[in-house]
C-alpha cells in the first residue's frame, strides 16, 4: 500500500521531488538561532517551519537519522518531533537510517521503526552492502506493516565507484546488489507496478540510473543528492519510466538561504523547492 500512496501523492501534485531534511548546526539561519537558547531546538524548529511552508507542494520528505543523532539525546528528541510533524502534515515520510547492523540488531530496529513505537515513517533507507542479514529483517517487517524499504545501490561521492563500479562475474557490484533487491522484491509488488523493496541511486550518475531503470523495471528508485555540484535534473530523469513515475528525486534545500542571507530563510527554501520541481519536470512529465 505504501508505494501506491507515494505514487498517488506524486501524481496529485505532478511533482516527483522531495525535501531532504539533513540540517547542520553550522548552517542554521542566524534569525532562527536567535529565537532559542538551544541551537538543537532551533535546528528542529527550522526543519518544522520549512516543512510547514512546503505542505501541499512536495509529496515527500527524507529525514536523516545521522544529522540528528550526532547531536545526542536532544537531537533524537528533535528527530522524533520532525518525523511526527512531517506525518501530520501529510508527507510520505522516509527515514534515512543507513546503519551497519548484524541480523539481530536489524530485526530489533525494524520492528521498532515500522511498528511506529519509535519513529513515524512510511519507508526507511538502508545501506545494503553489509549483506542480506542487515536488509531482510526490514523487508519482512515492512511487509507486515505495508511499508517500504529503500536500499542504497549507487552513491554520489567520487570514492563510491571504488567498490560499486567494480566488475564481478560480468556485472558491476551495484547491479549485483540490484539483482538481489529485484529477487527480494518480487513478492512485494504494489498495484502501481513497483515493489515495496526499492533502490537508491545518485543524481550525479546518469548512466547508472539509466542502467537500473532499463534492467529493473519494477524497482522504484530514490534519486539522492540533487544539490551536489556534479548532479542535475537531467541526470535524475533517467530514473523515471515513460509515464513519469518510478522515481523520486531528493535534495537538501535547507541551506538555500545562504545565497541570499538578507531574505527570509523559509521563503528561500520554498523558492528552492519550486526551482527543483521546475528543473525536474523540464525532463520528466508526470502523466
Amino acid at each position: 500500500m505504501s508505494m501506491d500512496v507515494l505514487k498517488n501523492k506524486i501524481r496529485k501534485l505532478r511533482n516527483p521531488s522531495a525535501l531532504t531534511v539533513a540540517p547542520t548546526l553550522d548552517a542554521l539561519p542566524p534569525s532562527i538561532l536567535a529565537e532559542f537558547d538551544s541551537p538543537v531546538q532551533a535546528m528542529g524548529e527550522y526543519c518544522v517551519r520549512a516543512m510547514e511552508a512546503l505542505k501541499g507542494q512536495l509529496p515527500a520528505v527524507k529525514v536523516s537519522f545521522g544529522a540528528f543523532s550526532l547531536l545526542g539525546p536532544e537531537g533524537l528528541v528533535q528527530l522524533k518531533r520532525v518525523l511526527d510533524i512531517a506525518k501530520e502534515l501529510g508527507f510520505y515520510v522516509i527515514l534515512d537510517w543507513q546503519r551497519q547492523e548484524d541480523e539481530a540488531s536489524a530485526k530489533a530496529a525494524a520492528k521498532l521503526i515500522f511498528s511506529g513505537e519509535l519513529w513515524s515513517c512510511d519507508g526507511v533507507v538502508l545501506c545494503g552492502y553489509a549483506g542480506s542479514g542487515s536488509v531482510k529483517p526490514y523487508i519482512t517487517e515492512a511487509g507486515r506493516e505495508k511499508k517500504d524499504v529503500f536500499v542504497v545501490l549507487k552513491t554520489g561521492g567520487k570514492s563510491g565507484s571504488e567498490l560499486q563500479d567494480l566488475q564481478t562475474g560480468g556485472r558491476t557490484v551495484y547491479t549485483a546488489a540490484a539483482d538481489l533487491l529485484s529477487r527480494w522484491g518480487d513478492q512485494a509488488l504494489e498495484r502501481c507496478g513497483y515493489s515495496r523493496v526499492a533502490g537508491v541511486g545518485s543524481a550525479s550518475h546518469s548512466r547508472s540510473l539509466q542502467t537500473l531503470r532499463e534492467k529493473y523495471p519494477k524497482l522504484f528508485l530514490l534519486v539522492d543528492g540533487l544539490e551536489a555540484g556534479n548532479a542535475n535534473a537531467r541526470n535524475a530523469s533517467f530514473a523515471f519510466d515513460n509515464m513519469g513515475y518510478g522515481a523520486l528525486v531528493c535534495s537538501n534545500l535547507l541551506n538555500a538561504w545562504v545565497e541570499n542571507p538578507e531574505n527570509d530563510p523559509i521563503e528561500e527554501v520554498v523558492a528552492a523547492a519550486q526551482r527543483m520541481k521546475r528543473n525536474v519536470t523540464t525532463y520528466v512529465t508526470v502523466l
